[in-house]
């Protein structure tokens, strides 16, 4: 192998044509509105580590998400003087060492021939080129998965898959689907190795997570009474798995989500107990209705190997038109295609490494939620599958096997075929993107650049959401009434937006209407009982009409 000093020529190739891609978008996203002022999860994220840098004992008395990431991006924000350009900086890098780290699997696991275009093809792979620029867990997550793949496929002693464990349990703390990845692994030692070096290695792998592990789950234990990662995972699991549903994020801010999220709360049941009630509450939905929850995942697997990138957090397609060479760089379809024939073509016994990874973070998309982000944790297994189909066709073609070789390119037409077979509207509609673009420029106080984002919202599509954000815009104003009728049109379009009400109740108080203004604050507290806002301007309303 030719080199650069101590470093393969082939890897370094990979890593700057990653870096190059990763930096190219930082460059064209970052400065989005969304982007410098993020919203929704990154905004969450933000919020936790700002929290640790002022106070590195801070922990929330409700961990909406897990530790992990905040806890990176606080590292980050430290060292670099609050630049979120540099954790965008730091992401990319990762970003191409795991591309790096993806080409070693598939030599090590399938083929030496697969290096190269396994690693390309991650290099240049659309969404994670997108999400290594944004401010979403997933850019460490995926990282940490590869290096902890990488881990076990070279681990022989304890003192290594005692470090795997440690990778794995650093995984857990950013998303806790990690969990079935250790259990994989566990597995393929079970299987594959004697006794009684199997016992041990699965006893240090376990092991080594637990060192991160256990100690989130005890600090958590201490603040919250519950012993547990991160809140939400018993109304994630029900709506990834509601029969009724569509097994994706289709609920959404400012109305279904909102309704869903005070459900537990009007059963009268306590904040410590929600995820137990979700999960009640699902399993007795699939007892009645089991036919429906069989569609439901066997729609839930075809989503899974779909090009389609579906909405989770906000749409992917919002980003790649912001981004345009992200539409000429490789989607899931391409790499699926490819991984079907390198799951043909190649042999050997290590591969059950890559296939215990990939029914794990399978696993976790098709009963959890289906959408690019909780995609993205199998993509590195189908890349290195799809850089050994590049590889296997290539080798035939030189042989001149055009019989074998054809037929390998006829197979991964017909499956690229299928993978475009559907598509999602939903994920394409990008009023809500656009709502949150006039949401960050508000909070940038831009005005009349948020008013313009929110009209162009509205002329996309009759959004409560974007409605309401109008009405903020309007209030900002001191339109009064105009503000009041906006927020009135976000009520009527969808009853269940109970921050719409909230808007609205403020409104009607402004322009004298006490009576009108409680009863669109009780409102507000019939969808979301436990919502801190309504509660305290209700009772605010409240204690001025008795000072009066």
């Amino acid at each position: 192998m030719l080199r650069v000093g101590r470093v393969p020529v082939r890897a370094a190739v990979i890593f700057c044509v990653a870096i190059a891609l990763r930096l190219g978008a930082v460059q064209a996203l970052g400065d989005l509105p969304i982007s410098r002022t993020p919203q929704l999860d990154s905004a969450a994220y933000l919020s936790w580590a700002g929290a640790l840098v002022n106070d590195p004992s801070f922990w929330p008395v409700y961990p909406e998400h897990a530790p992990g990431y905040p806890m990176f991006l606080a590292a980050v924000l430290a060292a670099s003087g609050g630049s979120l350009t540099a954790v965008r900086v730091v992401q990319s890098i990762l970003g191409a060492i795991a591309c790096v780290l993806t080409a070693r699997i598939a030599s090590r696991t399938l083929s030496p021939k697969a290096f190269l275009p396994a690693g390309l093809l991650q290099a240049a792979y659309a969404p994670l080129v997108y999400i290594d620029s944004a401010l979403l867990a997933e850019s460490v997550f995926v990282f940490l998965l590869i290096l902890a793949l990488d881990r076990a496929t070279s681990a022989s002693t304890r003192k290594q898959w005692l470090v795997c464990g440690i990778v794995i349990g650093a995984a857990i703390v950013v998303r806790p689907t990690a969990v079935l990845l250790l259990a994989a692994f566990a597995v393929v030692i079970a299987v594959r190795m004697q006794r009684p070096a199997a016992i041990g290695f699965a006893g240090s792998l376990v092991a080594g997570a637990l060192i991160i592990v256990a100690p989130i789950v005890i600090q958590n234990w201490r603040v919250t009474g519950v012993p547990m990662v991160q809140a939400y995972a018993g109304m994630n699991f029900y709506l990834g798995n509601r029969p009724g549903g569509t097994g994706m994020a289709s609920a959404r801010l400012g109305g279904e989500w909102d309704a869903l999220e005070g459900e537990a709360s009007r059963a009268g049941t306590n904040r410590n107990d929600q995820d137990a009630y979700y999960i009640r509450k699902t399993l007795d939905d699939i007892a009645a209705q089991p036919g429906r929850y069989v569609g439901l995942i066997a729609s839930k697997l075809a989503w899974s190997v779909s090009d389609e990138e579906l909405r989770d957090t906000h749409s992917y397609y919002f980003f790649e038109h912001a981004a345009p060479f992200l539409r000429w760089l490789p989607g899931f379809g391409v790499i699926g295609a490819l991984a079907v024939i390198g799951a043909l073509t190649s042999r050997g016994g290590n591969r059950s490494w890559l296939f215990a990874y990939a029914a794990a973070m399978l696993v976790t998309v098709v009963f959890l939620v289906v959408g690019t982000r909780y995609r993205l944790p199998l993509v590195p297994a189908v890349i290195a599958f799809a850089g050994a189909g590049i590889a296997g066709t290539l080798d035939r073609l030189r042989a001149r096997e055009w019989k074998d070789a054809g037929g390998l390119i006829a197979i991964a037409a017909v499956v690229l075929v299928l993978a475009h077979a559907r598509t999602d509207a939903s994920s394409r509609n990008l009023t809500e993107e656009w709502a949150f673009t006039g949401l960050a420029l508000l909070q940038e106080n831009q005005v009349a650049e948020a008013e313009a984002a929110y009209r162009y919202a509205i002329g996309l599509d009759e959004s409560s959401f974007a409605w309401d954000g109008l009405g903020l815009v309007l209030q900002r104003r001191e339109q009064r009434t105009a503000a009041r009728e906006a927020f009135e049109r976000a009520v009527g379009i969808n009853p269940e937006n109970a921050t719409a009400w909230v808007h609205l109740g403020l409104a009607y108080e402004f322009l004298g209407s006490r009576a009108s203004a409680l009863d669109a604050y009780r409102r507000a507290l019939s969808i979301t009982p436990e919502r801190a806002e309504a509660r305290q301007m209700y009772e605010a309303a409240v204690r001025r009409g008795q000072n009066r």
